[in-house]
């Protein structure tokens, strides 16, 4: 079995697209899962760089890798 993925540019034409696919009995429509946004708990990182020597200057050095 193979898979196609299609780009349809005129979204009006999607609908005919679609019906002409399901006429033919050796193609399987299947609908694109939806996904749900993941929430993040802004509060559960606190203490995460707890007792950790990290500033802006720092960061930036191991970023370009520049030794001082």
């Amino acid at each position: 079995m193979e898979k196609i993925t299609l780009t349809i540019k005129d979204t009006k034409k999607k609908n005919f697209l679609l019906e002409l696919l399901k006429q033919l009995d050796f193609v399987e429509i299947q609908k694109p899962q939806e996904r749900k946004p993941v929430k993040h708990d802004f509060f559960g990182s606190v203490g995460l760089w707890k007792n950790r020597d990290v500033n802006a200057e720092t960061l930036r050095n191991k970023a370009w890798k520049i030794n001082r």
